[in-house]
Formats: C-alpha cells, sequence, structure tokens
C-alpha cells in the first residue's frame, strides 16, 4: 500500500519518494516505492533483514543512488546529489565514533570539515552535548563511555549540523534490553525537543510502535502498509503485517458476507466490515492473543464467538500467563493479565476461549 494517507496530506513532506526503486545487479532491493514523510514527524521503517528497509534508508542519505524514481526533500529533487549536499545526518548502528579523539573532538568534527568559525564550533558543540545530557564529558574517549554514552555522542555529532532530517540506522540494536528502552524514551523526548524529523530502520516492532508516529512495514524491497502504530496493530493489510507487528493467531476461513466469516472448522463467526477482501475469497482471521479471553468449559458468555479446546502449556511471563489451547484443528494462543483476581487454568483443562467481534481483523492470506 502506497498511497498517501491523511496525514501526509494535512502536513508539509520533509522527504518524498515517488517509485523509488534500487537494483544490485539483476537484484531488486527497493521496488517502486511511493512515501511521503512529513515535516517533524517521527517516522519507522520497520521489516526483516534484507526487506529493502536499510536501502531506502542509504539513498535518503545519499550514500546509495536510486536505479529509478524520484526522490525530494523539502521541495528538492536530491537523487543524483552527494551526501554533503543534503540536509541530512546519519547515526549508525555502530555510532563510528573516532576512538582517539574526546566526545568534544568527535562532535566537532563535522564542524571543522566544513570550516564553521572556531567561536561557533565552541558554542553548538556545547549546546548539543547539553541536548543530549552529556555535560561534563567532553573530554572522555569513546572506550571511557557506556554503550548509552556513546550513543548519545554519536547523537550530538549529527545534530550539531543541524540537519533538517535525521537518519537512524537501528540505532539501538547493539544495547542491552533495559538499556535499549531507557534510550527509546530519551531518543522520543529528543524528537520532542528539537521537533525535526526523525527517519528510523528497525527490525524490532515494539521499537517501532513506542517511537513512531506513523511506520512503514517494508518486505522483499516493497511498502506493505503506512500507519499509525495503532493502525498498524488493529487493522493489517494482510498475514505478513499482522504477524510481523505483535503476535497473533489466524484463523483459516472463507469471506461468506461482508462481515461474516466462515471457518475451516464450518463455524461462522462475526467480523468488523471488511472492504478490502472479496466475498467467496479465502481469508484469515487475525486474533491477538491478548484479546482472546479463556474460562472453564461452557463458562462463556452468551452471544460471543467461542471455541472449546484443552490447555496444551501454561507459560509464565511475570506480568502476564500465555495458554496454548489445543482445539481439534488448530492451536490458538492466549495471553491473559497476571493478577490474584485473574483465574489460572492447569495444563490438561478443558476449556473455552472467546472474542468479542471488535476483537479480529480479517487479512488477506
Amino acid at each position: 500500500m502506497n498511497e498517501p494517507l491523511g496525514l501526509q496530506q494535512q502536513m508539509s513532506a520533509a522527504v518524498s519518494l515517488r517509485g523509488i526503486s534500487k537494483l544490485f545487479d539483476d537484484v531488486t532491493a527497493v521496488d517502486n516505492v511511493d512515501l511521503d514523510i512529513a515535516d517533524g514527524e517521527f517516522f519507522a521503517l520497520l521489516g526483516p533483514s534484507g526487506c529493502g528497509k536499510t536501502t531506502t534508508l542509504r539513498m535518503i542519505a545519499g550514500l546509495e543512488l536510486p536505479s529509478a524514481g524520484s526522490l525530494q526533500i523539502f521541495g528538492e529533487e536530491v537523487g543524483s546529489l552527494p551526501p554533503n549536499k543534503r540536509p541530512v545526518n546519519t547515526v549508525f548502528q555502530n555510532y563510528a565514533l573516532f576512538p582517539h579523539m574526546s566526545v568534544a573532538d568527535n562532535v566537532a568534527f563535522g564542524l571543522r570539515m566544513r570550516k564553521v568559525p572556531k567561536s561557533e564550533i565552541s558554542t553548538r558543540v556545547q549546546e548539543a552535548i547539553s541536548l543530549v545530557r552529556m555535560t561534563g564529558m567532553e573530554g572522555r574517549r569513546p572506550n571511557q563511555l557506556s554503550g548509552g554514552q556513546q550513543q548519545r555522542v554519536a547523537l550530538a555529532r549529527a545534530l550539531v549540523n543541524r540537519p533538517k532530517v535525521l537518519l537512524l540506522d537501528e540505532p539501538l540494536a547493539a544495547l542491552d534490553l533495559k538499556l535499549r528502552q531507557e534510550m527509546q524514551f530519551e531518543l522520543k523526548q529528543l524528537q520532542r525537543e528539537v521537533g525535526i524529523t526523525f527517519v528510523f530502520v528497525t527490525h524490532d516492532q515494539e521499537e517501532a510502535l513506542a517511537l513512531s508516529d506513523r511506520i512503514g512495514v517494508m518486505n522483499d524491497g516493497r511498502l506493505l502498509q503506512v500507519g499509525t502504530p495503532e493502525e498498524m496493530y488493529d487493522a493489517p493489510v494482510d498475514r505478513f503485517v499482522a504477524d510481523f507487528i505483535g503476535r497473533s493467531n489466524f484463523l483459516k476461513g472463507v469471506l461468506e458476507s461482508s462481515d461474516v466469516v466462515c471457518l475451516s472448522n464450518g463455524q461462522r463467526i462475526n467480523v468488523p466490515v471488511v472492504a478490502t477482501v472479496a466475498v467467496g475469497d479465502d481469508v484469515q482471521v487475525s486474533l491477538r492473543p491478548e484479546r482472546v479471553m479463556i474460562c472453564q468449559l461452557d463458562a462463556a458468555p452468551s452471544g460471543v464467538a467461542k471455541l472449546s479446546g484443552v490447555v496444551d502449556t501454561e507459560t509464565f511471563l511475570g506480568n502476564s500467563v500465555v495458554y496454548r489451547v489445543a482445539l481439534d484443528w488448530m492451536t490458538i494462543e492466549v495471553e491473559t493479565d497476571h493478577r490474584p483476581d485473574v483465574a489460572r487454568h492447569a495444563v490438561g483443562e478443558q476449556v473455552d476461549v472467546w472474542w468479542r467481534d471488535d476483537a479480529v481483523a480479517v487479512v488477506k492470506p
């Protein structure tokens, strides 16, 4: 799905791609991508390794040139311009800090290359270091810093050049989970403070959901869907998007009418009105584990969709419990809150799993 959305139409585009493709020999890495990224937006390109997201980012940066299409930044065609002629800066996964330079010298490097006056360099370096909360560490070398501190220095070095667009290529991937979560919060706060466009490449779905104003999901070089985190999670366009963003159960069936699916076990269930699939087509019903309820056999409320089965496994995750329930024709995953008032279910117990009509999304197989 490559069409501009309402947000794109309402706000000026910082980055605009039209028919952008990139071929390496006979391999198509990026395939005819159309995309507008709004001024001041935090936009994430999300997808598995090899999907084309990093190549797309590198074309925006000028590190790769498009094989076809138009690439504009704030209305100026930049597709053939070198990186130093574009109003962008890039933060890489490995930070690319100079090990023999201090924090201050690393941050100042780009300004010195551009022959900015020394007095201005000093002021701008201090502003950038303060912005990323590294004041007092100006004299340290990279090997004296933690991973999170090195990340901040890399951000300061990019921001000191006052780019109109900041490009981030999986910048948190090398950090451990807790530090990565802390840096996610700081990165979002930083983007709000500086107010410029961030284009963020990641394969981490939770990271994309937590940080972004909008997400674009890519696979096999194609842009499959663009939308807010809520839109991508609640209304995925196909099974790939539904499966890549979060976990989901997929119930096979046929669309019998615009709001009824006949499952492969013969059971009919109500679904939200479907406009993207033709009646009679094979579909899959996406059902998020946390939207499925589990209860004792024959204890489900009347009037809801339900299936009966046996608890196959129980996994305790701290704040939640995940059950795998074996049905006659498939296994379904259920996630419940772990609270004193939520009943637990034992392996081997017969149970009902049930959900309300609006808990599902119908997707293309």
